[in-house]
């Protein structure tokens, strides 16, 4: 099997990195489109018509553009990364750190599009999802998983 279908280890340290790769791609793809649709959107329309525009709604337009496609972006550069002492993850813009004794476990059922860390207050724990770790990845997101969970039982030995 290539290297790319498996969860990186960079350094030789243990550390693993898993990134949504059919994510990426589609999102790469979408994005570009997008910006590629507008631009020729933009260039087809009659002067009569560009010149109806506010500079304003011209700003607005292109923000909201910027936006799409910087959520697109996020997405799909999520990540997670773990080692012996705990797991790291960007889901978007949002970045979190959680020590293996914060996770209660790692659940992946059947369906679940990605998985989630049950972290917190045992009696009443929290979900976190894991976007980095997508099923539309195939085989390729279950070994992902079963990293994990042998990181945290190794990390809950240490």
């Amino acid at each position: 099997m290539s290297k790319d279908h498996e969860p990186t280890d960079t350094d030789g340290s243990g550390q693993l990195t898993f990134h949504p790769r059919r994510l990426r791609i589609v999102g790469a793809i979408f994005a570009g489109a997008l910006v590629i649709v507008v631009i020729i959107g933009w260039i087809a329309l009659p002067p009569h018509l560009k010149a109806l525009f506010t500079p304003f709604q011209l700003i607005t337009l292109l923000g909201v553009l910027v936006v799409i496609v910087g959520m697109i972006t996020g997405l799909a550069l999520s990540t997670v990364r773990a080692d012996r002492q705990g797991v790291w993850l960007r889901n978007g813009l949002s970045v979190r750190r959680f020590d293996w004794s914060e996770v209660h476990r790692v659940v992946y059922r059947d369906g679940d599009p990605w998985p989630t860390l049950q972290v917190g207050d045992p009696d009443d724990p929290r979900r976190q999802m894991l976007l980095g770790i997508q099923r539309s990845d195939g085989a390729r997101a279950g070994r992902a998983v079963a990293e994990l969970r042998r990181l945290m039982s190794a990390g809950r030995a240490h």
